[in-house]
């Protein structure tokens, strides 16, 4: 151990170590023996009805699914006629005679269609869908963005009908099998560091990756998983998360004032506001806050799609460093084209000078130093931010992206984890989960009061790190609190008495 604390004294990343690796590392394992609550009779419940609606939906898929969609068994059919044609159907299949190569009439039974990648690729040829190509490989792909894609498009139910059943069955396997309850009613999973960016994970269950809010079956769906975590007797479930927390630390490191402002109040109708091409765009930024929050909140109701849509994603994706082209495949639904994509990259480029150049900066850095440290002690290498070509350095290389994410992505997980060292003493044998950018209380109900203030107020407090011209007394997050006894049902509350 003194060679290893040596060796990281030495790099200038000792810090990070021992704070938020060997210092963290008590709480972790804490939250790990507390568990998540899980009802057993909510989860038996849960299991049924979810079983129940995937023998329903393979129903709903193979009554889409005409004949000639099926693949046959045995494969070349039989060659000799079968006594018992019970079921059977007659197919064609060619048959090689010299050199030539016929078609040959043969019974065959029709397997059960399965919602594979090569059944609905099967499935798309037939009925004329143009078939996706995936963004790297340039491959046939039936991923679920694609999905939703051909469903728009096509008004095919099928699709529908897949994709329901693909969000049926992943929370069946990879979740209700591993969130199954011990008899006191927990789930304990085992925390650890498994990210570049610092990011905490967890398994066996990942309790940090349980089914999200979505729109309508996947909503559905999701809520249904959620209604399993239930507080135990007399505690209630407490939520404490950052808001605009990623785009607050790009706006730190980028040392961009605007940038920050907004992420404050709502960049994201900011943007839309711009894409839509409001009358005062170009005169908000020197408005009052109150002035330009009562806009952009007038912004945000009167164009609701291009906001969480295209404006959201597109930010998300600036933050990460994505470029126009991954941006548009990622979110065709959002975007017309490439074109639309790139001038919504273009524009935030022009909005945000700053962030746009320390983009280029730190990618910079990146390949000349093949690393980069936060300022909380934490290092990443980069193997290939930029990619040799046409005898020059040129983008695009694999590790692009994530020498933009590195710093504001670690500034963000190594700031919270600060506030769980810190809340530690207080509260710390409540705290039961780390999702993102959130902190996950069972708090009893008698405490509720004095402990959801102090929690708060407590992460909201300014980092003593996080220290720069723009934010020269350390930056600082607003929290949203939301509680509940089940975790479908949490409601957000003011915990501010102002």
């Amino acid at each position: 151990m003194g060679n290893l604390l040596q060796d990281l004294r030495d790099r200038g990343v000792h810090t990070g170590y021992q704070r938020y690796v060997l210092m963290l590392e008590p709480i972790l394992v804490a939250m790990g023996k507390k568990g998540m609550p899980v009802a057993p009779a909510r989860h038996a419940e849960v299991l049924s009805e979810l079983q129940s609606r995937q023998g329903e939906c393979e129903k709903a898929m193979q009554a889409l699914i005409p004949p000639e969609v099926k693949t046959c068994k045995p494969p070349k059919g039989y060659k000799r006629e079968p006594k018992d044609t019970a079921g059977m159907v007659k197919r064609y299949f060619p048959t090689v005679n010299g050199d030539e190569t016929l078609q040959e009439e043969r019974w065959c039974r029709l397997n059960e269609w399965k919602p594979s990648h090569d059944g609905l690729i099967r499935y798309m040829k037939y009925r004329n869908h143009k078939v996706p190509l995936s963004f790297k490989e340039n491959k046939p792909t039936t991923v679920e963005p694609e999905l939703v894609r051909l469903a728009n498009q096509t008004k095919d139910l099928l699709y529908d009908a897949v994709l329901e059943y693909r969000n049926i069955s992943t929370v069946l396997n990879n979740h209700m099998a591993n969130w199954v309850p011990t008899k006191a009613g927990r789930v304990h999973p085992t925390f650890y560091y498994d990210t570049g960016t610092g990011q905490l994970a967890t398994r066996r269950p990942n309790v940090q990756n349980a089914p999200k809010h979505g729109e309508d079956t996947k909503k559905e769906i999701a809520d249904m998983f959620r209604s399993m975590v239930i507080a135990k007797e007399g505690h209630t479930l407490v939520s404490f998360d950052y808001k605009s927390f990623h785009a607050q630390t790009l706006a730190f490191e980028a040392r961009d004032k605007d940038y920050l402002r907004l992420a404050k109040l709502d960049i994201h109708s900011y943007l839309t506001a711009h894409l839509v091409r409001h009358p005062d765009r170009d005169r908000m930024l020197g408005w009052a806050d109150a002035d330009l929050s009562k806009v952009l909140s007038q912004v945000k109701k009167e164009h609701r799609f291009i906001r969480d849509y295209k404006a959201k994603r597109a930010i998300l994706g600036y933050g990460f460093g994505m470029g126009y082209r991954k941006l548009y495949n990622m979110y065709r639904e959002a975007f017309e084209s490439q074109g639309d994509a790139k001038r919504t990259v273009d524009m935030l480029n022009a909005l945000f000078p700053r962030a746009n150049k320390w983009r280029d900066d730190v990618r910079a850095l990146a390949h000349e130093q093949g690393y980069l440290i936060s300022r909380f002690g934490c290092i990443r290498y980069f193997w290939e931010v930029f990619r040799w070509g046409g005898g020059q350095w040129q983008q695009g290389g694999d590790d692009s992206e994530a020498a933009i994410a590195f710093l504001p992505a670690n500034d963000a997980f190594c700031h919270i984890k600060e506030a769980m060292l810190r809340l530690d003493p207080v509260c710390g044998q409540y705290l039961i989960n780390q999702i993102h950018d959130d902190l996950m209380y069972e708090i009893p109900d008698p405490e509720l009061d004095n402990l959801i203030p102090a929690i708060a107020s407590e992460m909201e407090k300014a980092s003593p790190v996080l220290v720069n011209e723009i934010c020269p007394d350390g930056l600082s997050v607003e929290v949203g609190v939301a509680l509940g006894k089940r975790w479908d049902k949490m409601e957000d509350v003011q915990w501010k008495s102002h």
